[in-house]
């Protein structure tokens, strides 16, 4: 089940509203309509508060939208593709395919998007004091959107990474060490700091005050502790095995299953074998990968019956690599999509399978043995 619809494109970028959002929706458009506008504009019809507080809530997100915009315009401009933006809980993302190579890069990627948020509370401030009359449901809205981008652009300067203060941080001790693992070292031990503190915090705020926000804080410094895990793992990850091929890792010439094999027969070699998939060829051409999942919808009685064609998962719907790709890339993105394998093809041909499983004996072998 998807986790995210996709809500359009915005400059050729696509983006898409995680289900998290519309509890966000719910919670805000709540809050507004029952507290901030009632004390602040006291005496409205309450269907006048509540469709002021959808529409600034939207208006809100808009608003985060456009600082993650921001950063994924300018990777685009130095270079890097932008998978998508997701809206959820706590904001916003814009999924880079690749890191900055540069800490100079890293710097204006990271920068736009505060400065963006800045820009427009400064911006929606200057016509809320200058231009508008105050006391009327437009002005009050203008002034809650302006106050909250300040706030974002402020709160994302925190030098918690991976928030943008941290991966800022990050650019800036790179930049001086020309060291990006010992760069991201440091600004995840910081942000891990930063986030223990304010889990600290949050839980004084349930004991000592009985104030339930402060279990936001506890889970969002947990959830930012774990983020920054994650990508010094990752980096940890592409940095020692950046460079190795898939050809290196790969297990060569495997075990394969014929074509019109019935699901009986394909048991026998998944007892004999003890793989979880076998690439499916007949004669010299490869059609697809069959897995142990696979089997389980179809009853027993009908396995004799059944070939492996029927349940295979086609080659064009398989994850496929080449011999000379890099290794950490192929399996970062098979973390990221979840695949177990990807076949491994030269010029149509099969040539071997990739599976976690080999990348593991590889890492293990090199941390017994001492290699680089």
């Amino acid at each position: 089940m998807k986790s995210s619809f996709r809500l359009g494109r915005i400059l050729g970028i696509a983006v898409d509203i995680h289900f998290s959002w519309l509890l966000v929706l719910a919670l805000f458009s709540t809050s507004l309509a029952q507290g901030f506008f009632p004390e602040v504009l006291p005496g409205l019809p309450p269907r006048i508060y509540w469709i002021t507080a959808v529409l600034t809530t939207i208006i809100a997100f808009a608003s985060i939208l456009a600082h993650e915009l921001a950063h994924s315009l300018m990777a685009i401009r130095e270079g890097i593709s932008i998978k998508k933006i997701v809206l959820f809980i706590f904001g916003g993302v814009a999924q880079m395919e690749a890191e900055a190579e540069q800490p100079l890069a890293e710097l204006k990627i990271t920068a736009a998007g505060p400065l963006t948020s800045f820009c427009i509370g400064v911006i929606l401030g200057l016509i809320y004091y200058l231009l508008l009359p105050p006391g009327n449901v437009i002005s009050e809205a203008l002034f809650f959107i302006a106050y909250l981008n300040i706030y974002v652009s402020l709160f994302n300067l925190i030098p918690a990474f991976p928030l943008d203060g941290g991966r800022l941080m990050r650019a800036a001790i790179w930049y001086f060490s020309n060291n990006l693992l010992r760069a991201t070292r440091i600004a995840v031990g910081v942000g891990s700091l930063i986030s223990f503190l304010g889990i600290g915090y949050g839980f004084l705020m349930i004991i000592i005050q009985g104030n339930i926000m402060g279990l936001w804080l506890v889970f969002l410094g947990w959830m930012i502790y774990q983020a920054g895990q994650t990508s010094y793992s990752q980096l940890v990850f592409q940095e020692t095995f950046g460079g190795i091929k898939v050809e290196e890792v790969m297990t060569p010439n495997p075990v394969t299953v014929s074509l019109d094999l019935n699901l009986q027969q394909l048991a026998d070699h998944f007892l004999e074998h003890k793989f979880g998939a076998f690439p499916v060829v007949y004669g010299s051409t490869t059609h697809g990968l069959v897995s142990l999942h696979q089997m389980k919808d179809i009853p027993r009685d009908k396995w004799s019956h059944t070939p492996v064609s029927q349940i295979m998962t086609p080659l064009k719907n398989c994850p496929v690599a080449s011999p000379l790709d890099d290794a950490a890339s192929i399996m970062m993105k098979m973390a990221a999509s979840n695949e177990g394998r990807v076949l491994v093809m030269d010029n149509g041909d099969l040539v071997g399978i990739l599976s976690r499983t080999d990348m593991m004996r590889f890492m293990q072998m090199h941390l017994v043995l001492g290699l680089e």
